[in-house]
């Protein structure tokens, strides 16, 4: 009980809009009398499309990554050392339950829906995916608690992911481009994860619904989709660089170095949609397409990117000029006038950048 509420009640409590929302998501938003044929239709999807099923393991893992760190981070906290001497004397079978327990309790939806997605698996014939889930889960239930055994024998030793962390920064020095990078893979993550997720989503709908034969403006209104989930991430990119690089303005590069830096970690942040669109239209779409795909998303986001140099441009008006934006792109796309969007987008973010750079002052309530 007391373990329960130090571990189980916590996690809970701390993620807590989480949970509202992914509940809000998978059951408030559909019509009680058609909840049952959504969620069946939902895990027939991933069941049935071993890209839908990559992703949905992605996500597993995620979460499964979550409750470790989450477990990891109470046993680090200074308040927590008693549970070492609670823990640390426990031994053979009752460590290893006291252990999955905990986990247990905390991956406990994962296992909840996953064991409902076998079940229909094999109903469906889709034994493949069936033993996948299982394995893979059975991986997700066993591997944490050696994790958290070895946190109790070696309570002072540093975590494999910081030491890693750690000897990257010795070796190498990160470029201009990479630091907002850097920042989400270490403390943006949840949002960094979130974005990926569903912009994965939409790369497999869009292709998935599209009726035969190929047609690249489907799929470039759906790229579309994928560039609209990057915005809070282009949002946050300026607060970033107001509060933690500021000081790049006096280094001392040229302004079109600045812009191909911009540019280039703009690329990096979307390279998974890049080589996921790649996997999945290689076969229909030449390289002029996939280079089209490359040019429209970088030009846009650096696009949205610029406009924050604009520094009376908050959130409310930021959104308004990137639907605005989206709705030109749109038109162009249904006019056939691909290459015209990506040189007027790249037009229209060097002048930005070129007029506004030097002269952009960050609001207060960010400085503060």
């Amino acid at each position: 009980m007391a373990l329960s509420k130090i571990f189980t009640g916590r996690f809970y409590a701390a993620n807590a809009a989480i949970f509202f929302l992914v509940f809000y998501f998978f059951f408030g938003i559909v019509p009680g009398n058609m909840l049952l044929s959504y969620h069946l239709t939902l895990i027939r999807g991933f069941t049935g499309n071993t890209d839908f099923l990559c992703l949905v393991l992605l996500g597993w893992t995620v979460y499964n990554a979550k409750c470790a760190l989450f477990v990891l981070k109470t046993l680090s906290a200074r308040e927590s050392l008693y549970l070492y001497a609670t823990l640390g004397v426990l031994d053979g079978q009752q460590k290893w339950l006291t252990w999955f327990r905990i986990h247990f309790s905390l991956y406990m939806p994962a296992l909840v829906y996953s064991s409902a997605a076998v079940w229909i698996a094999l109903r469906d014939k889709h034994i493949g995916a069936a033993v996948t889930i299982v394995l893979f889960q059975a991986l997700m239930s066993v591997i944490p608690l050696f994790v958290y055994d070895r946190k109790i024998k070696n309570p002072g030793t540093t975590s494999l992911f910081i030491r890693w962390q750690q000897k990257l920064n010795r070796l190498f020095t990160k470029p201009l481009w990479a630091y907002y990078l850097y920042e989400l893979l270490n403390n943006g993550s949840r949002s960094l994860f979130i974005t990926k997720g569903v912009t994965g989503l939409v790369i497999i709908a869009t292709y998935s619904l599209m009726e035969q034969p190929y047609e690249l403006r489907f799929m470039l209104v759906g790229l579309l989709l994928v560039l609209l989930a990057h915005t809070v991430l282009v949002f946050n990119h300026r607060q970033f660089d107001d509060l933690k690089v500021s000081i790049a303005i006096q280094l001392p590069l040229p302004l079109w170095k600045r812009y191909v830096h911009t540019t280039f970690g703009y690329f990096v942040l979307l390279l998974p949609e890049f080589i996921f669109l790649a996997v999945r239209t290689y076969q229909v779409a030449g390289p002029l397409d996939q280079l089209l795909f490359i040019c429209l998303s970088v030009s846009m986001l650096v696009m949205w990117r610029m406009l924050l140099y604009f520094p009376r441009l908050d959130q409310d008006k930021y959104f308004r000029w990137v639907l605005i934006s989206i709705v030109i792109s749109l038109f162009m796309i249904l006019g056939y006038l691909y290459w015209y969007v990506v040189i007027g987008w790249q037009v229209l973010a060097f002048t930005i950048f070129a007029t506004r750079y030097y002269k952009y002052e960050p609001p207060l309530a960010e400085v503060q």
